[in-house]
């Protein structure tokens, strides 16, 4: 059979996008004439450009990207370094545990530049280090963190935030944060067509909906890494790089080869190696490890990014044509992104709102075939919810664009932004955009929220006690 089906059930899903924060990592460098540990990982990445040499063996290595704190959902993440050595060549090593990650060597005739280093990213905290070997045995170490899996969610109403394995809630006509029961050990939350999803640190996926029911374990599935949102279905991506899908089928988005209806989760085949995952309101998107974009399901807005629009069900993955390197993939309603490993965006589909971040809007908009974007600088991190978009830069400036009539971008007014525009939430570490506004965590873990508040969602009385909406983010205290 084409499909491998798992565990039966019912299962109600459609997620929201969201990222994650912890507090502040050491990056000082540190040097010793201890010698060098360990040996192995895989190269990649670059090693710099040529410089003077550097006297005494004098050692500098920096952290570059990403913040401390940041979090993400794919299977691994670009760890980049600064590094100045004296002539004569070092070796950089990531440390994750007891592991090494990956390993490179400096050319001897180059003293200055920045090295990639690739970290497979692991559930929950994710603390690394980054070694800097000269032949003499003499070393530099800076270490950083990250967290595995999105801490902050927002529904058409409700908002989310999960914080030391515990669950947050507010809104949903009651503005006071409040703690939700929920599983132990809760690594990442994700809601959608008010149901909530959460990850445990064993990648076990519980699902309850978005008011107060307790949480249920959803069958057949385990080792997930990620949890993709869409209108009607739901992605997860498991930790050996296998993709299941659960939920409506009527497009095809559920990539079992039909439309049919299968009444549990079901494994998308012959998908491996899949490093990212994404899910609109009837599709579904996977990037692969090679930097390929497989999408599948509806194709009514060009959202498939084939190169035209149509009503025909795909419910087969396909590759999206002139279109690679790619690392990360999010969407909203029925519009795309994709992340270059060199921190580019492209986007397609519906643009009607400005969503796809090219300048345009209205009803000839829409872009049947990725579109590269203009940014201020290099992205890390991306998001969409509805006809909104997202991206974090490496600096932490968060960007947004697309539909803004309730003031769900959080720039200061309610006007719809057709290109990336600095939002006023700054030094993000975990951002959720949602279908009336967002919520987002700062360097200073920090929490706020911007939007409607006619349910509370931004942490202050109901109106007419409190404000119908802020454009602006509001600080939301944690209890």
């Amino acid at each position: 059979m084409r499909l491998r089906a798992l565990a039966l059930g019912t299962l109600a899903a459609s997620l929201a996008v969201a990222c994650s924060s912890d507090p502040p990592a050491d990056t000082t460098t540190s040097a010793s004439s201890t010698g060098a540990a360990g040996a192995g990982g895989s190269g990649g990445g670059s090693t710099g450009e040529g410089g003077s040499a550097i006297p005494d063996e004098d050692v500098v290595l920096t952290l570059v990207s990403p913040l401390p704190g940041m979090a993400f959902e794919r299977r691994h993440v670009d760890v980049d370094v600064g590094f100045a050595v004296p002539e004569g060549g070092a070796t950089l090593r990531l440390v994750l545990g007891e592991a090494i990650t990956d390993e490179q060597t400096i050319d001897a005739k180059v003293t200055t530049g920045t090295a990639r280093l690739r970290l497979p990213r692991a559930r929950g905290a994710n603390g690394f280090v980054v070694t800097l070997v000269l032949p003499s045995g003499k070393t530099a170490s800076v270490e950083g963190h990250l967290h595995g899996g999105r801490l902050v969610a927002a529904s058409i109403d409700t908002m989310f935030a999960l914080r030391d394995g515990t669950l947050l809630q507010w809104g949903g006509g009651d503005p006071t944060p409040k703690k939700r029961d929920a599983p132990a050990a809760l690594g990442a939350i994700a809601e959608g067509g008010g149901t909530l999803f959460a990850l445990d640190a064993q990648g076990h996926v519980f699902r309850a909906p978005a008011g107060q029911p307790p949480f249920e374990p959803v069958p057949g599935l385990d080792d997930i890494a990620a949890i993709a949102p869409g209108g009607g279905h739901a992605l997860f991506l498991r930790a050996d790089g296998r993709v299941f899908a659960a939920g409506q089928n009527d497009r095809g988005q559920l990539g079992a080869g039909d439309t049919e209806s299968h009444p549990g989760v079901v494994e998308v085949l012959p998908l491996d190696g899949i490093v990212a995952v994404a899910a609109s309101d009837d599709a579904s998107f996977a990037v692969d490890a090679s930097g390929l974009v497989h999408a599948w399901g509806s194709n009514d807005e060009g959202q498939l990014g084939l190169g035209d629009e149509d009503s025909s069900p795909h419910p087969d993955p396909l590759i999206v044509p002139n279109l690679g390197d790619i690392v990360d993939v999010a969407a909203g309603r029925d519009h795309v992104l994709a992340l270059t490993t060199a921190g580019g965006l492209h986007a397609w589909g519906l643009g009607s709102s400005g969503q796809l971040g090219d300048g345009s809007a209205g009803i000839l908009a829409s872009k049947p075939q990725p579109v590269p974007l203009v940014l201020p600088g290099r992205a890390i991190a991306l998001g969409a919810r509805g006809n909104t978009s997202h991206a974090v830069l490496a600096s932490g400036e968060l960007l947004v664009w697309g539909q803004n009539s309730l003031a769900q971008l959080g720039v200061g007014d309610t006007n719809m932004r057709t290109k990336p525009t600095p939002s006023l939430a700054s030094g993000v570490r975990a951002v959720a955009a949602g279908l009336t506004g967002g919520t987002a965590v700062n360097d200073g873990g920090n929490l706020q929220a911007w939007g409607s508040n006619t349910s509370g969602q931004l942490g202050l009385p109901l109106p007419p006690e409190g404000p119908e909406r802020s454009s602006i983010p509001i600080e939301v205290p944690w209890p």
